[in-house]
């Protein structure tokens, strides 16, 4: 009974329904855009951010001694510390590693460089380059047992000419720097020699290394010469150690300083420090992203709303009579309240479905023009798009419901 009787009452008011409908299907519309459109983009910002490097970087815990006489202060001695290589890998240990997209150990001494046309001391710089670093220790058991990582993971951008050194047993071969290679004359294939002195001994290592690449970071990097991290340590002697380690962690979802936090509770003796400029930018740009999709959404919400209450009430005033007689016949107010009800649950359901295809062409819009990036399809926003419009059309019809519950049937009867 229900049923026909929703269906005759759906048939004789096609004009309104699709008044409602239509304005279900435009919030609808935007809802499904804006959410596909933010699933797709702020991965494809955050993708963008991370290729300006490491937002963190894991130095060692070290002691500072204050120098000088009683009320005359020198400065300070920093003790110098060290990361052992063997515990980088504790680094996808942490419950975030999932969002860790790689890292890169580095070790610095000052060396000796010696080119056919200039000779002077320049920062050496150890690394990984493109190494697969085995996990140990698996946090879960369906975590890969190796991680591919190293500098042209992280920080892509840095080469500006030239190619990656792309096997960890080259000790042959070398990054440097834009300014290093200006200064001594360096072009990519050309050789150098690069010498260190050990402390206390005064050992003399050397190595002859070729210019594969060049890089420019517009940073410090431009000032060194970037090597494989074993030969570094070969050459000053410190095998197994590292300086600090640069990480790259994705952070749509968490902070980065829980990142920092248990990283610090993972490896004990290390202090993993935040790149504040970086992340906040990344962070602030993907916060008015969603500010700015969460505003158009209610906007859209509250237009579709404003159409379903406009309808329900105009069908409650002019279906008076109609609920006039259903109430002298016996029907229960429970009974109306569900008749119109269930119109708003249909008119949500195909306001929600014809919604979810008219906001797929949108996101594909939006996404192409604003962000010249193709938004796929994800096909489980549909039951998304269904569920917030049927909700949106049955909360729109709660005041038009009690209108029509509040009906008089010996008023509306007699005409008055």
């Amino acid at each position: 009974m229900l049923l026909r009787i929703l269906g005759k009452s759906l048939a004789r008011r096609r004009g309104r329904i699709a008044f409602a409908v239509i304005s279900v299907v435009m919030g609808a519309a935007v809802i499904t855009a804006l959410l596909a459109v933010s699933m797709d983009v702020e991965q494809q910002v955050a993708a963008d951010f991370r290729k300006y490097g490491a937002n963190l970087v894991v130095v060692p815990q070290s002691d500072t001694i204050e120098v000088g006489f009683p009320g005359v202060t020198f400065g300070s001695v920093t003790e110098q510390g060290y990361i052992e290589e063997e515990d980088v890998w504790r680094i996808m240990r942490i419950s975030w590693r999932t969002n860790i997209l790689g890292f890169a150990p580095f070790l610095y001494s000052v060396v000796r460089a010696d080119s056919e046309t200039a000779s002077q001391d320049v920062v050496l710089a150890g690394t990984y380059f493109d190494r697969d670093v085995e996990i140990l220790d698996r946090y879960s058991s369906s975590d890969p047992e190796a991680i591919t990582t190293g500098v042209s993971v992280i920080n892509a951008w840095w080469l500006s000419k030239g190619k990656w050194i792309d096997r960890s047993d080259d000790y042959r071969s070398a990054l440097v720097g834009v300014n290093v290679a200006d200064k001594m004359g360096l072009e990519i294939g050309d050789t150098f020699t690069i010498s260190f002195k050990t402390h206390g001994d005064g050992n003399m290592t050397t190595s002859e290394i070729t210019v594969v690449g060049l890089v420019e970071t517009g940073g410090n990097e431009d000032n060194q010469v970037l090597v494989n991290l074993q030969l570094a340590q070969d050459m000053t002697n410190r095998s197994g150690k590292v300086h600090t380690r640069q990480v790259d962690a994705l952070c749509t979802g968490c902070p980065v300083d829980t990142f920092a936090e248990e990283i610090e509770g993972e490896i004990d003796y290390v202090e993993a420090r935040t790149v504040k400029q970086l992340v906040s930018a990344e962070m602030s740009m993907l916060g008015k992203f969603e500010g700015m999709m969460a505003m158009v959404t209610m906007v859209a919400m509250a237009a579709s709303v404003l159409g379903v209450t406009t309808t329900m009430t105009t069908s409650v005033i002019e279906r008076q009579k109609e609920i006039g007689l259903m109430k002298s016949v016996g029907a229960e107010r429970r009974k109306i309240s569900l008749l119109f009800l269930s119109e708003a649950a249909v008119i949500g359901t195909i306001g929600g479905v014809l919604g979810f295809v008219a906001g797929v062409f949108l996101a594909r819009s939006i996404g192409l023009s604003v962000f010249d990036t193709a938004v796929s399809t994800n096909i489980l926003l549909l039951p998304v798009a269904i569920g917030i419009s049927v909700a949106v059309a049955v909360g729109a019809s709660i005041l038009p419901v009690r209108r029509a519950q509040a009906v008089e049937p010996a008023v509306v009867l007699r005409g008055e």
